[in-house]
């Protein structure tokens, strides 16, 4: 789809070309961009929110107050949450990026739409299940990291509250693994219906 518009002028004439690609083009380019600061305010706000807990910290450290090691938890939470954000982030372009290339690819080659949007589908669904799996080992490592820090507490080991620390555990390690296996699942009858298509 292109329209030519031609603007005249007694010193020049200039001919601009717009095309479904070029805003293809430009749109991905602004979505980098996007990105680009959208990583950069997430790395502010991680050292925002160290300096926040570190004040809180050193402010409560002469009170009588038990567990500032919740400080230290929740500093662990919120970077783990920001570093999967930014995957996430990455991941989007990358699908914006296979989009655009494979409609450019499409719109010269109508032979080659059958593969390509088989290979779209299979790189889609592969992006799918690497953010889904990057959110679950998030889930699991930042209750892993929960439950070490409450057990390192004194007066825990050999308590109650460690077995059920240890439960909560195995129970989030089983939930894990049942959900990568469903999409691993998912992922071949996908791949396997778009290849037979």
């Amino acid at each position: 789809m292109s329209t030519s518009t031609k603007s005249t002028n007694k010193e020049e004439t200039t001919e601009v070309s717009y095309t479904t690609a070029a805003y293809a083009t430009l749109f991905n380019k602004g979505l980098e961009r996007v990105v680009e600061v959208s990583k950069s305010s997430l790395d502010l706000a991680v050292e925002q929110n160290t300096e926040l807990l570190a004040s809180c910290k050193k402010a409560l450290k002469a009170s009588p107050m038990p567990g500032l090691f919740l400080f230290d938890m929740a500093g662990s939470a919120f970077e783990g949450y920001v570093a999967l954000q930014k995957s996430l982030l990455g991941l989007a372009v990358e699908q914006s990026t296979a989009v655009i290339d494979a409609a450019q690819e499409f719109s010269l080659d109508a032979g080659k739409a059958k593969g390509g949007i088989n290979a779209l589908i299979q790189q889609s669904m592969d992006r799918t299940v690497a953010a889904q799996n990057s959110v679950l080992d998030f889930a699991a490592k930042q209750t892993k990291a929960a439950g070490e820090t409450v057990k390192q507490q004194p007066g825990v080991t050999g308590t109650p509250v460690e077995t059920v620390t240890e439960s909560i555990q195995r129970g989030v390690d089983t939930v894990v693994a049942a959900q990568k296996e469903i999409l691993n699942l998912a992922a071949k009858t996908v791949k396997s219906t778009a290849a037979k298509a």
